[in-house]
Parts: structure tokens; sequence; C-alpha cells
């Protein structure tokens, strides 16, 4: 280039770039809910302009300098090609859940979680979007103030600029920008990528603070109080991204539970996830506080149902084929097989293990005379490569996604690949209760399953999930939630049946499952609540 950019100019070029690059969602979004072309729409639709660029370009004009002044610009830019990618193609959107997810994901090294998300699409669009455009900022030719304070005053020039610009168009445009943005405050969420930045800093803000908290031990007057001496043996499942409308136990037309519907066992039809996604759910699913009260934070500052459980005299053991135990398993006996591979396995397929391997070790387990309870925190249906979930044996329904980009497939084969993890689940689900029938002579046995949250599988181009509760489909908050026990028991005790055949369809929760364990063996403690047992 022949005539050198001032570095305010470049600034400002690159915000007004990545404003109108990066935030085609947030415009389609505007486009389907504004006549754009009345009046107070325009005006609106402008403002909103404005305030986003000077949102973008006013930090970067008064905190670029010199030597960092490209590598900050190109590091936005392709910050915002990869958020962009995500939020456009599968509907996903970074929030403080989503912020929490992925933080998570680089906590636990999960490089299987890592290599699904990186697929030719993203890398693709990564090139054109982020590298393209960062190669032509690093091409531009810059120019030199001899003074600093030169620069520095053509810096603040620009940024004053943006500012009057955006406040002069809020207050002339002020009453229909309030009422709107009022109206539709969800749309911040599609703001790339000032809304993921504002997102992180409340993350790491909150982090910080809950680890400056004491931890608060709970439970320490838990005893057990059973009225017979016979041991307790259970199996509590945590379940991936499993949808409550695609169990056929439900109502679901097609056989995904072909194993479990011959099974004694009630199906709760009607319950929601604390969350969206994993880190947030699998905490809140053995915490105290409630979906009201909840925070991850909070949660990981005090004890959850597991560690009273074990003070009360119970063998806790949490077997993970996830990414991690976020914390729940920190004071239990635990084992991740991700950890302690075994590729010559015939149950390790492509980086990982099937969900049935952390079958194989339930034995040692139960050992002596001790109540046991056994955690198994599956990979379950976790996308984007359903297909990778199952052996070959359960691709039952063809054809099916196989690649790792279900919105590059029909909704038909990701149906078809989501529905054979539901099929490859039950598969593992029937083992597990058969396993539990073989000790249910020497004790009283129990399977309790619940998925973290569910899944959005291409509905108005939403894929996979972690969207924030309240914007969230029923499609990601509709969860299964299941409980086995042997037809002696339920014979023995009719009126648990009964009372259970009445909860089938009312509104239960995650809040639920903590209370339902310190039930079922028996805990008797200061924050157990009747309420809230499913067996109560």
């Amino acid at each position: 280039m022949k005539f050198p950019w001032s570095p305010a100019r470049l600034i400002t070029v690159v915000a007004l770039f990545v404003t109108v690059a990066y935030n085609q969602t947030l415009f389609a979004e505007l486009h389907s809910r504004l006549n754009v072309f009345s009046w107070d729409a325009g005006g609106f639709v402008v403002t909103l302009f404005a305030l986003m660029l000077a949102l973008l370009g006013v930090p970067l004009l008064l905190l670029a300098q010199s030597v960092l002044l490209k590598p900050l610009l190109m590091s936005v830019v392709m910050l915002a090609a990869v958020l962009s990618y995500f939020t456009d193609s599968l509907g996903i959107v970074f929030d403080v859940d989503m912020i929490r997810n992925t933080a998570e994901t680089v906590r636990d090294n999960n490089q299987q979680e890592a290599r699904e998300l990186l697929s030719l699409p993203l890398i693709l669009h990564v090139l054109l979007w982020g590298v393209a455009p960062s190669i032509v900022i690093a091409l531009i030719p810059m120019k030199r103030h001899q003074r600093w304070w030169h620069g520095a005053g053509i810096r603040t020039a620009y940024a004053v600029g943006l500012i009057v610009i955006a406040t002069g168009l809020f207050v002339v445009n002020n009453k229909y920008a309030t009422f709107f943005g009022r109206e539709n405050a969800g749309l911040k969420v599609y703001i790339t990528p000032l809304f993921a930045l504002h997102s992180s800093y409340r993350y790491f803000d909150t982090l910080y603070a809950g680890k400056a908290q004491p931890f608060v031990t709970l439970g320490n007057d838990a005893r057990q109080q059973k009225a017979a001496p016979r041991r307790t043996i259970g199996i509590m499942v945590v379940g991936e991204t499993a949808r409550a409308d695609h169990f056929s136990l439900n109502g679901y037309a097609r056989p995904t539970n072909p194993r479990l519907s011959q099974e004694t066992l009630v199906s709760f039809a009607n319950v929601a996830s604390c969350g969206t996604s994993t880190a947030y759910s699998v905490p809140c699913m053995f915490s105290f506080l409630g979906q009201a009260d909840y925070s991850p934070e909070a949660a990981d500052r005090q004890s959850n149902v597991l560690d009273v459980l074990q003070h009360a005299g119970v063998k806790v053991v949490w077997i993970d084929n996830n990414s991690s135990c976020k914390g729940v398993c920190a004071r239990i006996e635990n084992t991740n097989m991700t950890q302690n591979a075994n590729p010559a396995d015939d149950l390790y397929s492509d980086h990982g293990y099937y969900d049935e391997a952390m079958l194989t070790d339930l034995p040692r387990y139960v050992a002596g005379d001790q109540d046991v309870l056994i955690v198994l925190h599956t990979l379950g249906s976790h996308g984007p490569t359903y297909h990778k979930r199952y052996p070959p044996e359960f691709a039952q329904f063809q054809p099916y996604c196989q690649h790792d980009t279900p919105h590059t497939c029909s909704s038909e084969e990701v149906i078809n690949a989501y529905d054979n993890t539901l099929l490859y689940t039950d598969y593992v689900l029937s083992k597990a209760i058969d396993w539990l029938k073989s000790q249910s002579a020497q004790a009283d046995t129990f399977l309790l399953y619940a998925s973290d949250h569910g899944e959005s599988l291409g509905e108005n181009g939403i894929y996979l999930h972690g969207l924030p509760y309240l914007l969230a489909p029923k499609a990601q908050t509709h969860i299964p939630m299941l409980l086995w026990r042997p037809e002696s028991y339920w014979q023995q005790n009719p009126q648990a049946w009964s009372t259970l055949q009445t909860k089938k369809s009312v509104e239960l929760s995650h809040d639920n499952l903590p209370h339902s364990l310190l039930g079922i063996y028996a805990v008797h403690t200061g924050v157990y609540q009747t309420g809230l047992d499913l067996l109560r």
C-alpha cells in the first residue's frame, strides 16, 4: 500500500470491519423483528451499530500502543472469526456458562472434545475471516509520529468522536431504542465479540471471588438409620446430552429404549435440568443449593450429597468416562477412564471408551459389607460427533450423520445419529441393571439415571447445547430421568411404587436428586428435605 495509515485510522477501520463482518446472526435477528425501513426501526439499527462500534473501538484506541497495535487487532479479528463460526453455523452463544464450559475443557485437557470441534468448515471459516484479514492488517504500512503525544492526541480525538456520535444517536432515538432493547434484551448474546468478552470478565471475576470464600462443611450430623441391616448397592448414572422427548419410555415413536421398556422402572417425563451445559449442571445435580440459589462457584465451596453420604458411612465411588467430575468427586474415591486409557481394549475407539467399559470393574467396588453408591459419568450422546458414541452394531437408524459438523448433514441424518446414541445408552443402562440384579440376593439395589442437560438437533438453526437458560429451547432443558429397583422390592414396598406413579408427570428437576439419594440410603441429616425426595 502506497500511503501509510495512522494507528487511529487502522483501529477505526478494523473495529468497523469486525462490527459489520462478524455479527450476521444479530443482523438477521434484527431484520426478522424490525421493519428497518421505518424511521424508528432504522434509527434504532443505526444507533445500535454506532454503540457497538464505540464499545469496541474506544478501548482499542485508548489501549493499543505502537508495538501492540497490530497483534492486538489481529487477535480481535481471529477471536471474532472463531466466535462467529459457532454462533452463525450452530447457534451457540458465549455467555458465562459457555465461557465456563470452555475454561473447563482447557483445564481438563479434554483433547477429545477439542478435536471433535475442530472441523474442516471451522478451519476454512477461520482462514477466510480470520487469517486473511489478519494478513491484510499486518501488511498495512503505518505512519510514525515523531512525538508520542501527537499520536495519542489523534487516537483520543477519534475515541471522543465515536463516543459523541454514539451518544448523539442514542439521545435522538432513545425512546424506541429503550423500548426495543427492553423487549428484546436476549439479542445482546449475538453481539460479537463484545458479549463473549463481557462474559469472560464476569466468569473470571466470579471465579476468583468464589475462591476467596471459605469451604462450608454440610451434613456433619448425617447418620444412617436403616430399618433393616441389609446392604444397599446403587448406581447413579449421570447421562450426557440426552433429551426426554427422544426416549420411547416417554412416548417417543421410535424404539430408543427397547431393553429398559422391559424393566420394572419409573420414567419421570417432566424433568427440567439445572443448566444447559455439563460444567454448570453436573455440580448442580449433587448440590444442596437448588437451582434458584445455585452457581458452580458457590457449589464448589460447600459439601455435596456425595460428601454427606460418605460421612454417613456409605462407600461412594465416581467413575468418569467424560471430561471430569467438575469438582464433585474431589473428596471421594474416583477414577477417570480417559486418563488411564488402553488403546488395545475392545471397548476403546477413536481416543476414548464406549460407556459400557465403565461396567467392567464394578465387582471390585462392592467387596465387603458396606453400603455402596457408584456414580457413572457417561459420555452418552455428546455432540457434535454423535456417530462416535456407540459401536457400529448400534447404528440401527439409517442413514445417520457421520460428520463432525451436524449442520452439514440433513435433519434426518442428525436425528438418526442422535437416536442411535440413545439406543446405546439403553443397552448400557440395561447391562448395569443386569449386574445389579446379580447383587440383589445380598443387597437392596437400585439404578437412578438423569441426564445433565438436553440437546438441540437443528431446530430453528440451533445445534448442540449451552444457550442461556432463559433463551434455551425446551430441547436443551427437558431431560430424561428414571429409577429402577428389582421387582421384588416393588412387591414388598407397594406404597413406594404408588408414590412414584403419582410423580411420573409432575414437574421435577435436578433439585430432587440429592435428597432422593439420601432417602434411599436412609441418611438422616438437617440438609435433607423430604419434599424433594422422589420416594416420599
